[in-house]
């Protein structure tokens, strides 16, 4: 049984963000920003004259609005210049024909711990407006973290954990792939890049990297129940833009900056709900690692991999990973993935012309005959009439209304903002209108604009 466990804070430790250009940029615009970038180049050009084989000590000082940054040697890959200050480094790329990201920005932990995350992420876009205005903003990776005391984790943990993911990786503090910190067990990891999960002990780590230490004084001291004499365990979730894009819930898609940032405890139950600690006593884990169980008497038994598997699913949850399930202290439902509304496109509509062209084709054998392609038409309109009451294209625009009714749930379920939908919609909805002041259609319970109008209402 876990008792007495302390949660120190939950908060988001790593934030990378990618900056588009708007399409609507003008010409004059992209010119300004990519005349920012130039004289940047130009200042890292000076800082790689600098001879010194740190890296980190060649760059050239500048400012941005009164923000000080040095303009580094070397630079991230395809970025053209890289700046970095105390807070946050930011990649710089000139735009081009490819919509690409322009900016590229890493927070550093004691920025975001110190300031909070959102008032971080204004502080930057302060900065980035500096340069251009018009910009989209995605999460390329975000680590939500939550330290606790009062649970000393060791190897066998590593075995009571249920992961979706099929990788799992023991590490310790040294440069092996199992080492110990002193004789101490220092932490595991599972998953990978995309989706992981990192449990550290934070104060060994504080004791080899001194200025690590931010935590304690920013955060820690000011929980009344830290004890300085205990161990701190870090629990650390990494999220990257591939997995942020597939998942939906109250807030959207994921990798869009504002859904992420309104999203940090959705976030978290997700987490939490993917990677699971169960209730196994030291010696379940033992047979488990093993797979033999001694018996009474004495004598081995030799336990089946589907044994071994059943009493792991059985297990319940432990009462370690209810004490950390929430963030913030904010019960949220489990997230799931899911795939985007698919658009209306021209391609679409091409693809059909020719599978009806190809169809006809064949059917007449390679001959072609407009009339009786017209007729076929004719035909499928009246048996459509008398199957549902309506023609070909009234049973057309009432499946368009069905579409839209299904997109708009989608993204009042998500709460995503795609404006082409709600132009989309918005246009339909006239093009119905004005039909029906200039058309006198034939009336029947589906074809009447009142009954086209009680479905609008739906979606308006």
């Amino acid at each position: 049984m876990v008792k007495n466990i302390t949660v120190l804070n939950d908060i988001v430790d790593t934030l990378k963000l990618q900056f588009y250009p708007n399409h609507n940029l003008t010409i004059d615009e992209i010119k300004k920003f990519n005349d920012y970038v130039d004289s940047f180049v130009i200042l890292k050009t000076k800082a790689m004259e600098i001879k010194n084989p740190d890296n980190q000590k060649r760059y050239v000082k500048t400012d941005i609005d009164g923000v000080k940054f040095n303009v580094m040697a070397t630079s991230q890959s395809n970025f053209n210049v890289v700046l970095q200050n105390a807070d946050f480094s930011m990649g710089l790329l000139k735009i081009g024909k490819h919509h690409n990201p322009v900016v590229k920005v890493e927070f550093r932990a004691e920025f975001l711990l110190r300031n909070g995350y959102k008032n971080a992420i204004e502080l930057v876009k302060d900065c980035i407006n500096s340069l251009f205005e018009k910009y989209l903003i995605k999460v390329s990776e975000i680590h939500l973290a939550k330290d606790i005391q009062g649970y000393e984790f060791n190897t066998f943990d590593f075995h009571r954990m249920k992961t979706m993911s099929k990788t799992k990786t023991i590490f310790h503090n040294d440069i092996s792939s199992e080492f110990y910190f002193g004789n101490r067990f220092s932490g595991f990891s599972l998953g990978k890049g995309d989706e992981l999960l990192r449990i550290y002990n934070k104060t060994a780590e504080i004791n080899l990297k001194k200025e690590k230490a931010f935590i304690s004084v920013l955060s820690w001291q000011y929980n009344p129940n830290f004890n300085p004499n205990r161990n701190v365990w870090r629990l650390e979730f990494q999220l990257r833009r591939e997995r942020l894009k597939e998942l939906m819930q109250g807030s959207g898609l994921y990798e869009n900056m504002e859904n992420v940032i309104n999203s940090i405890s959705n976030l978290w139950a997700y987490c939490v709900s993917r990677f699971v600690h169960k209730n196994l006593n030291n010696q379940e884990i033992h047979e488990q690692i093993t797979q033999v169980k001694i018996l009474k008497n004495g004598t081995f038994k030799y336990l089946s991999p589907e044994t071994l598997r059943q009493r792991f699913r059985n297990a319940p949850i432990s009462n370690l990973w209810d004490c950390i399930k929430t963030f913030d202290n904010k019960v949220e439902p489990k997230l799931q993935r899911a795939k985007d509304i698919s658009k209306p496109e021209v391609e679409y509509v091409k693809n059909a012309y020719k599978a009806v062209l190809s169809t006809f084709i064949k059917l007449k054998r390679g001959a072609f005959d407009s009339d009786e392609l017209a007729k076929i038409i004719y035909e499928a309109d009246k048996e459509c009439r008398a199957r549902n009451g309506l023609t070909l294209v009234d049973k057309a625009r009432l499946n368009t209304l069905d579409y839209i009714v299904k997109a708009n749930a989608f993204y009042n379920h998500t709460g995503i903002v795609e404006q082409y939908f709600y132009e989309f919609k918005k246009d339909f909805v006239n093009n119905i209108k004005d039909t029906f002041a200039i058309l006198d259609n034939e009336p029947s319970s589906f074809t009447t604009f009142e009954e086209y109008q009680k479905r609008i209402n739906c979606v308006a």
